[in-house]
C-alpha cells in the first residue's frame, strides 16, 4: 500500500493477528467478488501451530432440502428437534456456528466476506473482525483482514494522521470517528447557518 507522499513511510499500514484457524479460512477464501465463509472448502488442512483441521460433518437432513440432496444439517435442531450439545464440531475449517444457524439469519452472508476494489466499507467498525456482524473484512486480494491504515483511509483520514496505542486502541480510534470530511462539512454548514444569522441582527 502506498502512501501520498513516496518520501514519507506509510503509517499504522498494520493488521490484527488472527489464530491459527482464522488464518487458515481467510487463506481459503477465493479472491473473487462476493466471496465469503459459504465458499470455504469442506477439507482438513494444516495450520501454522501444526496441528490439523477436521472436515465438518453433515449428519442431519434440513426441513428446506429436498429429496436427494446430500444431508445439509449440522444439527439435530435442523430438523425440528432441540439442540443436541453432542453434535458441536470443533476445529473445522467450516465454522460449525454458521451452517448451525445460517437459515435463521440470512446464511450469514458476508462473514469472512472480501471486500471488492470497486466496492465500499459498509461500516468501519472498531474492531475488523471476520466473525463479526460487519464480516466483510478481508482484504481483495492478500490473506488478511483490513488493516488500521485501510479503515482509517475508509473514514476519510489523510495519511500523514497519527493513531496512538495498540493496534486495538487505534482501530477503535479510526472507528468510533466521525469521518474528516464529514466533520468538515459539517462544521462548515454551521458556520454559514450562523454567519446568517450573524448577519440579519447586525
Amino acid at each position: 500500500m502506498r502512501g501520498n507522499d513516496p518520501n514519507k513511510p506509510l503509517v499504522d499500514h498494520i493488521c490484527k493477528e488472527m489464530a491459527p484457524i482464522v488464518e487458515a479460512r481467510i487463506s481459503q477464501i477465493p479472491e473473487i467478488p462476493g466471496s465469503d465463509w459459504r465458499d470455504l472448502p469442506n477439507i482438513s488442512v494444516k495450520l501454522s501451530d501444526g496441528t490439523m483441521t477436521s472436515k465438518l460433518r453433515y449428519p442431519y437432513l434440513t426441513k428446506k432440502q429436498k429429496k436427494g440432496e446430500p444431508n445439509r444439517g449440522v444439527c439435530q435442531c435442523s430438523v425440528g428437534m432441540a439442540c443436541e450439545p453432542a453434535d458441536r464440531q470443533v476445529n473445522t475449517l467450516i465454522p460449525w456456528c454458521l451452517p448451525h444457524t445460517a437459515d435463521r439469519h440470512n446464511h450469514w452472508a458476508g462473514l469472512y466476506g472480501r471486500l471488492e476494489w470497486d466496492g465500499f466499507f459498509g461500516t468501519t467498525i472498531t474492531n475488523p473482525e471476520p466473525m463479526g456482524k460487519q464480516g466483510r473484512v478481508l482484504h481483495p486480494e492478500q490473506n488478511r483482514v483490513v488493516s488500521v491504515r485501510e479503515c482509517a483511509r475508509s473514514q476519510g483520514f489523510p495519511d500523514h494522521f497519527k493513531f496512538y496505542g495498540n493496534i486495538m486502541d487505534k482501530h477503535r480510534q479510526v472507528g468510533n470517528a466521525v469521518p474528516p470530511p464529514l466533520g468538515k462539512a459539517i462544521g462548515l454548514e454551521i458556520k454559514k447557518a450562523l454567519s446568517k444569522v450573524i448577519l440579519k441582527t447586525a
